[in-house]
């Protein structure tokens, strides 16, 4: 039978034409989601709805900039012009700066800050006034497990980028869930994507992005990037706030915060209501 847990629902997802985006919003689609895709890319964009439309679901091709103020309200008008409304946001795009923390440069940096949290900030403004005020939706940041420890040397940019969405996130789900809009923090392991096409060094004395890519040996191979999309659709209709592709960084979160989903339940239910 062909799961449609998302039947009826309408989904946006930045940076969804290509690795991880895409295959979230062809998930999505799957289980039945109208998606909207929104990504920098025109080329990646058309191909990614043609995809989408190949599977059965309706589809709308956005072309925005999550640095842009401007272009995220384009992408929103656009949103609920032709489908009048949003029920799950995943703020995707996402860049990796690498190079040393001590050599770090500050515009370098503001860089970074700007796509992989200031974008997550803006696409929740952007969508969820109208989820809180309709007390459902869910929104699904992607940050990484380099949000979650320091597992490399050199990457400082990245990490510092990572372990600021992870933090944001977290913050939204306190704020959201008592309102009935459900938030999920996405924190990838090693996944083959193309995320190294826009990877830049910052105050790095060499040339090469791979002399600055390490991974610890526990942390296993990267896995097919289609895998990542159930991932996440199965987290969404679960209410899950972790979302790990790798059992073993699973453990390393849970080992640090004893049961992240366990422990913020728990926070919000013997808290008050938060004021309006």
């Amino acid at each position: 039978m062909n799961d449609t847990s998302f039947d009826g629902q309408v989904a946006v997802v930045t940076g969804g034409a290509s690795g991880i985006g895409r295959s979230i919003a062809e998930e999505l689609a799957r289980r039945g989601a109208a998606v909207a895709v929104a990504d920098i890319n025109a080329a990646r964009i058309e191909e990614t709805v043609a995809s989408i439309e190949a599977l059965g679901a309706d589809a709308l091709g956005v072309a925005c900039d999550v640095t842009s103020d401007e272009q995220v309200g384009r992408l929103h008008d656009a949103v609920i012009d032709r489908f009048g409304r949003a029920d799950v946001l995943c703020n995707n795009a996402g860049v990796a700066t690498l190079g040393p923390a001590w050599r770090l440069e500050i515009a370098d940096l503001q860089r970074i800050l700007d796509v992989n949290l200031l974008g997550l900030v803006r696409g929740v403004r952007a969508f969820v006034p109208a989820m809180v005020a309709r007390g459902s939706g869910h929104v699904v940041n992607t940050a990484s497990v380099a949000g979650t420890w320091a597992f490399a040397w050199g990457a400082a940019p990245y990490i510092t980028s990572k372990f600021a969405a992870y933090g944001y996130t977290e913050a939204l789900a306190r704020d959201l869930r008592p309102r009935g809009v459900g938030v999920s923090v996405l924190c990838p392991g090693r996944v083959g994507t193309n995320l190294g096409e826009s990877a830049s060094l910052s105050g790095a004395p060499r040339e090469s992005i791979a002399d600055w890519v390490y991974f610890p040996p526990e942390m296993g191979e990267p896995i097919d990037v289609e895998l990542v999309g159930p991932i996440v659709a199965d987290a969404i209709t679960a209410r899950t706030f972790a979302i790990f592709t790798h059992a073993y960084d699973a453990e390393m979160f849970r080992t640090w915060r004893d049961d992240i989903d366990k422990s913020l339940a728990d926070a919000i239910a013997a808290s008050p209501a938060p004021p309006e």
